[in-house]
């Protein structure tokens, strides 16, 4: 059981969930707090969710993992490739910044707050997370025009 969350554990959670070649890029440490616990501040930290929050060289991954009783373990794994996240942001903060990340794609939003001191350069690495997603989004090939509907978008000799 691990006593504190260090570089080299953050990189055991990771390392598992890597493909073979996949470079890591950033790591950060963060915690999604839901909204309604900041009226029960003494029992709302009992429903925190703490994430590794990882960018590679092809995708996002946020690694849900357990608290120092629990000896820090992986419990979930999410994972998007850079074509799935549509929207991803840091908001703004001296001490703790906000990372909101949207998929359409998986159906889903996080906002997960990034504390200046969990980690190492915890905050550099949240921006620079949203650096590889912004190169990545431009090497994507641009969305078709075309839609949902691809009979309609069909010449007229291919229609039924």
């Amino acid at each position: 059981m691990a006593f504190r969350f260090t570089d080299t554990h953050a990189l055991s959670l990771v390392q598992p969930h890597l493909f073979p070649g996949e470079q890591l890029l950033h790591r950060s440490r963060g915690v999604e707090r839901p909204t309604w616990t900041l009226l029960f501040p003494k029992i709302g930290a009992f429903f925190h969710r703490f994430y590794l929050v990882v960018a590679t060289n092809q995708r996002l991954l946020l690694v849900q993992h357990g608290g120092l009783f629990s000896g820090w373990k992986a419990k979930e794994v999410l994972s998007f490739t850079w074509s799935e996240v549509n929207d991803m942001k840091l908001g703004w903060g001296i001490f703790e910044k906000k990372l909101h990340v949207a998929s359409s794609a998986k159906r889903l939003k996080k906002s997960i707050a990034i504390p200046r001191f969990w980690m190492k350069n915890n905050l550099k690495s949240g921006e620079g997370m949203i650096t590889a997603w912004k190169s990545a989004a431009a090497q994507l090939p641009p969305a078709s025009a075309g839609g949902f509907y691809p009979a309609l978008n069909a010449p007229q000799s291919m229609r039924a």
